[in-house]
Order: C-alpha cells, then structure tokens, then sequence
C-alpha cells in the first residue's frame, strides 16, 4: 500500500520502521531536516522536508494514497491534517491525539472529522500496564480472537518447576490446554521444539484460554491474584489514563506527581485517587507512603532512566509487582538488567495497533487472511491470527500431514469459541482462527506458514 507518514519523532519514526518492513511504500514528512535525515540514512522510504500544507500533501501522493497517518506532536495538526487529506483522495487516515479533552471529543466527531482511527500513545501504554496488573505473574499478556485466547509472557525464577523440564515432558504434566510457543534466552529466541530444555532465567510465552492459563499458573503454584493497591510515580497523560483505568477496576491507587498544578488537576479529574504532591523520585517519599505495602508500583515519568531506577528499588524494597515505562530502546535491555520485567514501550504498542489496521485493510481488500500481528520478545517474533477461508489449502489436512515451514509454529486454534491446542491430528478448519508464531516477516496469509 501507498502510506503517508507525518511526523518522523519518536512515534512516527517506529511507525515508519514497521511499515516498511511489511513492504509498504511510504512517503515520510516532517519539517525538521535532522529527523528527515535519520530516516534517510536507517529506513527504505521516500521522504519530504517542510511544513504540512495543501501542496505538500499534493506533492506527498495523497490523492492516491491508500493510508496517511498523522503523528506530530500537535494534536490539532494531525487532525486539521486528515482532514485535508481525506478531501484530497486519502482513503483512510489516522490521528495521533494526546489530550485527554481532545481525545474524547475526536471519538466523539470521528466519522464527521474523516478519521478512520485515533492513536493515544499514552492511554494505550496505560492499558497495556492495567492487563498485566490484572495478571501479575505475567510480564505481558496479549489478547487474540476476541479475548478467547491469551499468550502471557513470564520470567523462569529458579525454583520454578519448570526448570530443567524438557518440553516433550510438558504435557506429561499439565493439562493439554496450554502451550510453551516461545521463549528467549540472553539474546537467543527460540520456537522451542520437543527436545528443548527450559533453564531458569528464560522468559517465556504460553498460549491458551484465559482459564487454561490461569489453571497452568495454578499448578506452579506462582499464581498471583489481580493487584488491589498500587502506587503510581508521574501524573502525566499516561498516569491519569491508568489511574482512570485502575480505579474503575476498583483498585486502589495512590498518584505521585511534584508539579502542584498538575496534582490539582488530578485531584479535580478522579477524586477517589489518593492524589500526593511530592518528588517521587526520592525514596523516603515512597517509603513514607507506604511503598513496601502496595502490590505495585508503575513508574510513568517522563524520564526513562528514574523509571527504571524506581522499579528497580521497588523490586529491591519486596513489591511483588514493578512496571517502568520506557521509551528508548536501547534502555530497555537495561531494564531487565535491573531485574525489571519487559518495560512498557508507547511507541511500539501504538505501532502494533496501527499495523494490526493496515493489515486488517489489506484483509478487507482480499488480500490477506490477517486478523492480527503482535510482535514479542523485543519485536524478533511475531504471532499472527489468521482467518481460515474454505478454499485454502490449509484446510482439511491434520497437522502432521501439512507442509509447515520450520520457522512456524501453529500455537492454537479458536473454533466456536473455544481455544484448542493442536496436536499432529488436529486439522484446520473453515472459519477457525488460527494463531501462528514465527521468526518470518511479512506473512500476510494463512498459506504462507506452507513451504513454498
């Protein structure tokens, strides 16, 4: 497809990266000359320097483009720019929009603003954070097919019962509802076959319904109940949108944020946060308000590095639970060097939406089988949640007799609802939703886990 991207910052600039990969054409524009020449010399797109106007988005294609995406910094930019471009020919446009009260009130116009979707960076992280507080002994969970199936990431302590298990021996102990699809060892990521050995220290993937995997955590006996009080550093976009999330979770939050306007501000928004004015930066703050008592602290400041460094005390300090977010990722390995679980990256979750969009477009048109992409462990796998059609050739045949490449793995199978874990006589059927992990880029159909 033909994509426009405008704003090459942080959020355009992955967005860019993601899109290329998948082999999109994009046109990138932005006015400042430094970032247009960052992606010059990193990414295969074609790029245009100014400020957005009619003419530039003339000269950018946008009377055949199939896609823009606005993500400036400026909410009001990005919408006036969908705008124009949908008068121009722009078949689909998304926004990013920060503003809480812009946010709301575009959901509210969106179909008379043109806009084909929004992305909030912020409130996206701020969901990302609220699942796993759901599920503490998950780093990560990712919903697929409508919530029926589940892929939860976790961290191998040592005295797991897992350790040292090799897979073949896996089902010989827990239940046929879930499966060990992925995992990563220092910077090694594996599609882990029957002889694989699991080691402390691996984080891996399961995939299964929601209770299936709640009953696998069970027989580890490292189940943990949803968090019930958590304490939130940075009262920013993103903290307000968890604090908003967590407290209509009925869990109870205490936000804290030094700049006294912005406490006010919060204190006005969700009067039922226990709002403190103080640097939470310093650990006698934390200590006096009760850190070591909470089951989580998420650190959301704007500061990469007293993100990380306030988990990592959090952690020391026996929170069960501490969750950083980050926006740099070259600070992300250091994260986990610090004991932290995989942080919390806005940009990658928004680029994850928007390309779960673009492939959803492309399935619309025919020429996908794509219902959804997620990349995992640090973005060198990715699971895909195809649709099975009646006249693919995946039909029909059990697994052991399908032609599968070596770098698939097909993980589960959603049919009527229910969430199967295939075994070699298992066979796809029309309708189901089959999920497929694999080290393989730009799969865009259920055919492509064949060898060619």
């Amino acid at each position: 497809m033909n994509i426009i991207v405008v704003g090459a910052g942080k959020i355009g600039f992955t967005l860019t990266q993601y899109l290329t990969r998948e082999g999109h054409d994009v046109t990138v524009i932005d006015r400042k000359s430094e970032r247009i020449s960052l992606v010059n010399t990193t990414l295969d797109a074609i790029t245009i320097t100014g400020n957005v106007d009619l003419e530039l988005l003339r000269l950018a294609g946008a009377a055949t483009a199939d896609l823009l995406i606005a993500a400036t910094n400026s909410d009001e930019s990005n919408i006036l720019c969908c705008m124009m471009a949908r008068k121009l020919g722009v078949k689909h446009t998304i926004a990013r929009v920060r503003s809480r009260d812009h946010y709301e009130a575009v959901i509210f116009l969106r179909e008379e603003l043109g806009l084909s979707m929004t992305i909030n960076p912020e409130q996206a992280a701020a969901q990302e954070i609220s699942r796993v507080l759901r599920f503490p002994s998950a780093a990560k969970v990712e919903p697929f097919a409508k919530g029926q199936a589940e892929l939860v990431e976790f961290r191998l302590a040592e005295d797991n019962p897992l350790c040292g298990m090799m897979l073949k021996n896996f089902h010989g102990r827990y239940d046929r509802g879930t499966l060990i699809c992925a995992v990563r060892r220092g910077d090694e990521v594996h599609i882990p076959g029957g002889d694989f050995v699991l080691q402390a220290g691996d984080s891996v993937n399961v995939v299964g319904a929601p209770r299936e995997i709640h009953a696998f955590f069970k027989a580890m006996a490292i189940f943990k109940k949803g968090a019930k009080s958590v304490m939130i550093v940075g009262g920013g976009h993103a903290g307000i949108y968890l604090t908003r999330q967590l407290l209509s979770m009925g869990i109870r939050v205490r936000l804290v944020e030094s700049d006294p306007d912005k406490c006010d501000t919060i204190k006005d928004l969700l009067p039922k946060a226990d709002v403190i004015c103080a640097d939470g930066s310093r650990p006698e703050v934390l200590e006096d308000e009760g850190l070591r008592g909470m089951d989580a602290l998420v650190a959301i400041t704007g500061s990469d590095e007293i993100n990380i460094i306030l988990g990592a005390y959090a952690r020391s300090v026996g929170v069960p639970k501490a969750i950083a977010k980050v926006n740099e990722d070259h600070l992300s390995s250091l994260a986990e060097s610090f004991g932290l679980e995989e942080p919390v990256q806005p940009r990658n979750i928004t680029a994850q939406l928007v390309l779960q969009y673009v492939r959803s477009m492309d399935n619309a048109s025919g020429a996908s089988g794509v219902e959804m992409v997620r990349r995992i462990l640090d973005g060198k796998l990715e699971v895909l949640e195809f649709r099975a059609g009646e006249a693919s050739p995946c039909v029909g045949v059990a697994l052991k007799d399908l032609p599968t490449r070596e770098d698939v793995l097909v993980a589960a199978i959603i049919r009527s609802g229910r969430c199967l874990i295939p075994g070699g006589s298992d066979a796809i059927a029309p309708g189901d939703s089959v999920l497929a992990v694999t080290t393989r880029r730009g799969m865009t159909r259920l055919e492509d886990i064949l060898r060619g």
